[in-house]
């Protein structure tokens, strides 16, 4: 069972919203880019890029698998863009 496009847009707005719900104000999430294959996310926070940041990547990726049921999230890359900010990429994988 796949998502549309539609669907697949909202189910990762809303695991935005709620990510940023309960992890705000140590760290916020924001949308980069969005695709049926694959997403970029932006995390902003007050943390060191080396520790943690597996743990916040893999938080989101299981707070969409939780909403979402049909589908996950596999990281791809990680990458630091200034002390208080790192970007992920994620393939999207359906069921």
């Amino acid at each position: 069972m796949s998502l549309s496009q539609l669907e697949f847009e909202q189910l990762v707005k809303k695991t935005v919203a709620l990510y940023n719900r309960l992890r705000s104000p140590e760290v916020t999430v924001k949308l980069i880019y969005v695709s049926p294959v694959s997403l970029t996310v932006s995390f902003l926070g007050g943390f060191c890029y080396g520790c943690g940041v597996l743990d916040y990547v893999e938080g989101f990726a299981d707070q969409f698998k939780a909403l979402s049921g049909k589908a996950e999230l596999k990281v791809v890359k990680t990458r630091q863009i200034t002390p208080r900010n790192f970007e992920a990429d994620f393939a999207v994988k359906t069921q």
